[in-house]
């Protein structure tokens, strides 16, 4: 399994135990996931655990940036919640209080959010012909400007 992979895991469980809907949707996933990182890198930098953990790059899509791996595992939901529980894992107990954030903010805000970012402006044409568009760490961190 993917860091990554396990990111969302961590998410999932964090989600599903600590905000206050205590459920998470395969859309919310994605963008608490990329913005856990993003809040992450504003207050801690690209460090080295950060870039091991990034092994599976987000790609922008017409509802923002997504985690290919992850959407199609969790695609069987729907819109609905996501019914597994996830995983803690305790490398990424740094990312919680993010997590918790992110994943009580309305999704269609992140979204909306997202959207306002110079990576996905800047591919907006390509995104919506379905061109594969990745983000570095380092889009992920200019985006919190």
């Amino acid at each position: 399994m993917k860091n990554m992979n396990k990111f969302a895991e961590h998410v999932i469980y964090v989600a599903h135990n600590s905000s206050k809907n205590k459920t998470i949707t395969n859309l919310q996933l994605q963008k608490v996931m990329y913005f856990s990182i993003q809040d992450y890198i504003r207050d801690n930098g690209i460090d080295s655990e950060l870039e091991d953990m990034y092994d599976i790059p987000f790609e922008a899509w017409p509802y923002g940036p997504v985690n290919r791996d992850e959407y199609f595992k969790n695609s069987m939901y729907g819109s609905n919640d996501i019914f597994d529980g996830g995983k803690e894992c305790d490398d990424f107990e740094k990312f919680n209080q993010y997590i918790i954030s992110n994943s009580n903010e309305n999704v269609y805000e992140l979204v909306k959010r997202s959207h306002q970012e110079d990576k996905w402006k800047d591919n907006e044409e390509k995104i919506k012909k379905h061109k594969l568009v990745e983000y570095s760490l380092e889009d992920i961190a200019y985006g919190a400007k």
